[in-house]
């Protein structure tokens, strides 16, 4: 992450997910129970420590348990920072984001996916005042147009309010947003933490105006984005 040091391997093992994305800083909680992926936590437990969490692409059902599943080549670097293995042999672990990475190629060599990969360095993107009209703006967005709870809602306030860079704000923001896996993809894979706020400001936006209609149409009805 930005502003650390973490070793970062080449190589590394691959969990393919649907509907899940890993931002730098976000903590994903598993329950891994599949063999192959038993073997994948015990042997990132006993090396480096750290999984790429890749999406899975729509249509990857047929596919789900062969190396052929689509996943986006852009990923999301975890670093296990908890883990409990239960009696079943099944584990429960605590994954941290700790960068984004590009898949260079598979390589065969276990029953789970492996990759060798490329860590991403992500650019500021704009000059400091342009950094700070961004983050009021995306402040003003949050306040204004709230598209989940209260506690949501001040959570992302007071992320506002600490020392924490624009991008790494909008990749914890980001990996809280009730939309579809693809369109946080779109977020992880966004290197320019100026264009990703003013994604991530504009999903709001429109986040807020779909829920504003959804109400005005059925008052009563409750309704996720995804």
């Amino acid at each position: 992450m930005d502003g650390e040091s973490i070793y970062i391997p080449t190589t590394l093992p691959l969990f393919p997910l649907p509907e899940v994305v890993l931002f730098p800083r976000a903590v994903l909680p598993l329950h891994i129970f599949e063999p192959r992926y038993r073997d994948m936590t015990a042997d990132a437990l006993a090396g480096a420590r750290t999984i790429g969490v890749a999406l899975l692409k729509h249509g990857f059902e047929p596919h789900y348990h062969t190396r052929r599943a689509p996943i986006h080549t852009v990923i999301g670097v975890g670093q296990i920072i908890a883990s409990e293995q239960l009696a079943d042999g099944n584990f429960n672990i605590l994954l941290r984001g700790v960068a984004r990475a590009r898949i260079i190629e598979e390589l065969p060599q276990k029953p789970y996916r492996v990759a060798r990969i490329r860590p991403l360095t992500c650019a500021a993107g704009s000059a400091a005042e342009d950094q700070a009209r961004l983050r009021a703006d995306l402040r003003q967005t949050v306040q204004t147009e709230p598209v989940g709870g209260s506690e949501i809602q001040e959570y992302w306030l007071k992320l506002l309010d600490t020392a924490l860079e624009l991008g790494e704000i909008t990749d914890l923001i980001a990996s809280g947003l009730p939309v579809d896996a693809e369109l946080r993809q779109c977020l992880l894979a966004e290197l320019d933490a100026t264009a990703r706020t003013t994604l991530l400001t504009e999903q709001l936006r429109t986040l807020a105006a779909v829920l504003r209609n959804r109400r005005t149409q059925s008052p009563a009805a409750e309704w996720k984005m995804n």
